[in-house]
């Protein structure tokens, strides 16, 4: 299998999906091919990014979080 030339995207390429906390207090989903593309297109509309999750890392976080809510309101 011959890989696409550097910079050139085809339909092999997978986009991925990120989660997008902003230094102005915004949450972004952008969908992107890597984390570099994802960055150019975060700068090129603006955006300076605070952190930067995989959609499934943040569904992860946010499954964490509301076990220990669940767990926080069943002690209290």
């Amino acid at each position: 299998m011959t890989m696409p030339a550097e910079g050139l995207r085809s339909s092999v390429d997978q986009m991925q999906n990120y989660i997008v906390s902003t230094k102005a207090g915004r949450v972004l989903k952008r969908p992107a091919f890597d984390y570099d593309d994802l960055m150019r297109d975060l700068f090129y509309h603006g955006h300076e990014p605070v952190k930067i999750w995989t959609a499934e890392e943040y569904e992860s976080e946010i499954k964490e979080l509301q076990q220990a809510i669940e767990e926080e309101r069943k002690t209290a």
